[in-house]
């Protein structure tokens, strides 16, 4: 088996015990199982086990996270929570995932409880309790990170009820989670190879380390989130690289925007643009030494959705939605060719420019020697996708027909090996992939102890990886100075991947983001609004009717 099949059909709701009084005939229920009849092989608990895994599936949602800060736009607010969020109406009319988490931490919980029922091996059943363990750890720093305060369950319940206590302080969550994981550490393995009870998806060591590497740095442990990343560092990670190009990987033509001195920087260019572009294709998962933890898809099937971003991300004429597309503030934040920070033109020169679609000579001047991964990420009027759609060329269609807003189209992440169906897509979504383990460490280590080797070394692998140039150490020599780079380096290496809204969250330069944003012709897209107590989000208003003990938090956090 290639992969491990997220079985989120099986309701832990229903293993409860119920107490139904017994008839003549007893019939067991055919669409449930419960605990009488339950945890009796090795294949309940993997079954079991399974279905805890469902809190990776369909992560791709992680982009509207996103178009929740500076970096995209998401379109439409029946879609997501991103739109109003944005927007600054944040309220109890929002859940931003508070009740669907508990249903996964009833799971855990539920399972951690039972296991020891099962007749297996004592090696698997450590393995097993090891990837719960972690998978609640993730869940708990994912509420705590969002919600702050939040009630800490560790045993299973049937009651709801037994969920109405007073939440436990962030702090005290999130200590919970990293020695959850540290303890689960020794029994998870570096790798699964496949088949029955050890297909590839499932938390590995090196997962562990990267999820604990991810909690260290938000919550500032910057000498613990070091140590953890060097873990990671030296777990057999890489970043993809494409060595040999392809014909088809150098049919479109970039040559009216990026000047090439000689042949070999020519190489280069299109080497990174294929790395860091197929490095999200479902055909190179294989190979791939990259993905360290990921949201596993299938191409559409009679029960399963593929990826959903073939259709979030392109423009209509492509057959996608336009539903969160880049901003003008990310097109901008890309470098130019040569690793310095990018001086885009005013708005009312730019509109002046594109001239409403028929834009003039100056206007490409704007997407000239910019940072490959515009390139690989970034739809703009003028920019070729051959691989999705031969000779196509962006246009910017403005207004309805499921036409981006703001002018511009993600590319990044979306595998143009399934473009004819809405919702298809089998390539995998990265939920941490080394490239973040790397900007961590960077980010770490200057926070601890300012520039050094090391640091720079792990950018330049990020920056070449791209076919850009190493750090101008000489320019950012001082701990403020490479704070400010890597800030930047982050937000460019990891668009569109669901962790920028955290990002300016823990940087605290939210307030000075999180500014209304317009689309090409200076026509305002959204105003935004931004409020100190939006660090963290309400709790729901169903969470807060069904736990009394949330409200005096509630009001803590402002709401």
């Amino acid at each position: 088996m290639k992969k491990l099949i997220y079985i989120s059909c099986l309701t832990f709701a229903s293993l409860a015990i119920s107490s139904c009084k017994k008839s003549a005939i007893d019939f067991i229920p055919q669409n449930e199982a419960s605990n009488a009849t339950f945890w009796k092989s090795q294949k309940d608990a993997t079954l079991a086990l399974n279905g805890c895994y469902g809190y990776l599936n369909n992560a791709f949602n992680n982009a509207y996270d996103d178009g929740g800060s500076d970096n995209a736009y998401a379109q439409y607010p029946w879609e997501s929570n991103a739109t109003a969020i944005a927007a600054g109406n944040i309220n109890a009319t929002i859940d931003q995932g508070y009740n669907s988490r508990y249903v996964y931490i009833r799971r855990y919980n539920y399972f951690l409880d039972n296991v020891g029922k099962t007749p297996m091996g004592a090696d698997l059943m450590k393995r097993f309790i090891a990837e719960a363990r972690v998978l609640r750890a993730l869940t708990y720093f994912d509420l705590a990170r969002t919600f702050g305060p939040v009630p800490l369950l560790k045993v299973a319940y049937s009651d709801p009820h037994e969920t109405g206590i007073a939440p436990t302080p962030e702090a005290e969550v999130i200590n919970f989670a990293i020695a959850e994981i540290q303890s689960a550490l020794t029994d998870l393995p570096a790798t699964y190879p496949g088949g029955s009870s050890v297909e590839t998806g499932r938390i590995t060591s090196g997962a562990a380390w990267a999820i604990l590497t991810r909690i260290q740095l938000q919550y500032g442990k910057y000498a613990d989130a070091v140590a953890s990343a060097q873990k990671v560092m030296s777990a057999g990670y890489q970043l993809f690289r494409v060595s040999t190009l392809a014909p088809a990987d150098t049919q479109d033509d970039f040559g009216s925007f990026v000047t090439f001195a000689n042949d070999a920087e020519k190489q280069k260019f299109y080497k990174g643009l294929a790395s860091y572009e197929q490095q999200f294709w479902q055909i190179n998962e294989g190979a791939s030494k990259e993905n360290i933890l990921v949201s596993q898809n299938i191409t559409n099937s009679s029960y399963e959705y593929g990826n959903g971003l073939r259709t979030l991300f392109p423009p209509g004429n492509l057959g996608g939605w336009s539903s969160i597309t880049p901003t003008q503030e990310m097109v901008d934040a890309y470098w130019d060719k040569n690793g310095n920070p990018f001086t885009p033109p005013d708005a009312a020169t730019r509109a002046s420019n594109y001239n409403n679609g028929t834009p003039n000579a100056a206007y490409a001047d704007e997407f000239k020697n910019r940072d490959t991964r515009l390139y690989a990420s970034i739809l703009f009027p003028g920019t070729p996708w051959s691989r999705f759609d031969s000779g196509y060329k962006f246009s910017w269609g403005k207004g309805g027909g499921n036409n981006s807003v703001t002018g511009y189209n993600f590319k990044k992440l979306v595998d143009p090996a399934f473009t004819q169906n809405d919702w298809d897509g089998a390539q995998d979504f990265p939920i941490i992939r080394y490239a973040e383990i790397l900007l961590a460490y960077a980010e770490a280590k200057n926070e601890l102890s300012g520039p050094d080797a090391s640091i720079y070394a792990v950018l330049d692998d990020i920056r070449d990886r791209a076919g850009m140039p190493a750090v101008v150490q000489a320019t950012y020599n001082t701990k403020e100075k490479l704070r400010t780079f890597i800030q930047q380096e982050r937000r460019i290496e990891l668009a569109a991947e669901g962790q920028r809204s955290f990002d300016i969250r823990r940087w605290n330069i939210a307030k000075d983001v999180m500014k209304t944003t317009h689309d090409i012709t200076n026509s305002p897209v959204q105003e935004r609004v931004w409020e100190s107590k939006f660090v963290l989000m309400p709790y729901p208003q169903a969470a807060l009717d069904g736990n009394p003990n949330l409200k005096p938090a509630q009001s803590a956090k402002g709401y």
